[in-house]
């Protein structure tokens, strides 16, 4: 049995394919990539955006056409929310398969006619997180691991606790369980990752808190590195930013979602903070950590954003030591309280606003890679860049470098290595190998 996944979206997507690739692989199956012939297609949706519904609709389509004898499954966050829409743009039999019954996914292929087959509950029903487990993400130096999924915010742009449900948390035993599964494997960086991390473990029997996951982790693994992969500005307490920055193996890494500079908008996206919040935020956590990388995310041409408010977006980000941004337009998604809302912003002014804000995030970006020459890190060797051969490697403080080793071209991968940083140009780091 030959099996080939394909994942669109979010961080939990990847690691919940991983997942699934080892459960085949378990079964027997072997996995390929989906370009090849294959008994057996997976996609894992996402539903985000309406682009995001697009491009799953797409590869179904594309997969159904192209691989008439094969089985294709269509799962993930678009198959909850659109069942419908896939049946109706898909020719030929899909078999679907909610995110409530994801973890069966590997027995339902085995199960399966080759016709249509329905799989999709009611997600606000589901009151426990999914077991998955992963040893190893194929091909990967550092690890995602999920230790929470949904979402009970509800914010007016995003479709996404309709498609995953409300906030739900993995143990701390399990986390810690999957991570000495992942050590054993050679992970020497991982990444928390969920839906809305920084609401973890509030609805576990015996309460507890992302901190005290961390804390926790940290001091049971203190050769590993680990890293967030995002956390909301009201849940980034100063508990935190005083823990994280006396904390070696601690990176010094956030991604702090802004979304918009304009009270007035953070206000109709139903966000939980206020501009002067998250200025202060930032600049609490820059006193406290100096070297760390703090990433952002922008909706851009947000319903209602005129100029005025979308000049306080780019105010806030010039005059803040955001190092990197994330800029996406307003997409207007099927089901949301802002798919309704009056006053939309025209696509070619979103565009316009969203190219603005991504040039403002590559000049903070480059700024901060150039205030990093001189400097030593302890880098995690990932792969060979394609155009330079040379080896590319990961700060702690989340700067890619491309480094110069003075030496024959070893297999340096998986390797945690001392690099001084010499010049940083064209979106890069360069460095040099320390003996």
């Amino acid at each position: 049995m030959r099996v080939a996944l394909y994942t669109l979206g979010c961080k939990v997507n990847q690691f919940e394919t991983a997942a699934l690739a080892e459960g085949f692989i378990s079964k027997g199956a072997d996995i390929v990539n989906y370009t090849q012939e294959a008994d057996i297609y997976v996609v894992n949706t996402c539903t985000v955006t309406s682009r995001a519904a697009y491009q799953s609709r797409q590869i179904l389509r594309r997969l159904r056409r192209s691989r008439k004898k094969s089985r294709i499954i269509a799962t993930g966050c678009y198959v909850q929310v659109g069942a419908q829409e896939i049946l109706d743009a898909v020719p030929g039999q899909v078999c679907l398969v909610g995110n409530g019954q994801k973890a069966q996914l590997v027995d339902l292929a085995f199960e399966m006619e080759d016709g249509l087959e329905f799989y999709v509950g009611s997600i606000s029903r589901v009151t426990t997180i999914a077991p998955f487990t992963v040893k190893r993400q194929l091909g990967r130096t550092r690890a995602f691991v999920r230790i929470q999924d949904g979402c009970n915010s509800f914010c007016t742009y995003c479709i996404v606790p309709y498609a995953r449900g409300r906030s739900r948390s993995l143990a701390p035993e399990l986390v810690e369980k999957q991570v000495k599964t992942m050590v054993r494997e050679g992970i020497k960086e991982v990444v928390l990752t969920g839906i809305h991390i920084g609401m973890y473990g509030g609805d576990l029997v015996e309460k507890t808190s992302l901190l005290d996951l961390l804390k926790s982790l940290c001091a049971a693994f203190p050769q590993l590195r680990f890293r967030l992969s995002s956390i909301e500005p009201s849940e980034l307490t100063q508990d935190m930013i005083s823990w994280a920055s006396s904390t070696p193996n601690f990176c010094p890494h956030w991604h702090i979602p802004l979304q918009s500079g304009s009270d007035n908008i953070l206000k109709r996206m139903n966000r939980h903070y206020t501009s002067s919040h998250y200025r202060n935020l930032i600049m609490e956590l820059r006193t406290a950590m100096p070297e760390a990388a703090i990433g952002a995310d922008v909706l851009a041409g947000f319903p209602g954003e005129d100029e005025p408010a979308f000049e306080k977006t780019m105010e806030l980000i010039s005059e803040l030591p955001i190092t990197y941004v994330h800029a996406f337009p307003f997409s207007p998604r099927p089901g949301t309280v802002a798919a309704a809302m009056n006053d939309m912003v025209p696509k070619k002014e979103k565009a316009r606003r969203c190219r603005a804000v991504r040039n403002l995030g590559n000049e903070k970006k480059q700024a901060f890679y150039h205030s990093q020459a001189g400097k030593i890190f302890e880098c995690l060797v990932e792969q060979q860049d394609k155009e330079t051969d040379l080896w590319k490697g990961l700060t702690p403080n989340y700067v890619p470098v491309l480094i110069e080793t003075g030496r024959d071209q070893a297999d340096l991968k998986n390797q945690v290595l001392p690099v001084r940083i010499t010049k940083a140009e064209k979106g890069m780091a360069f460095g040099t190998l320390l003996k």
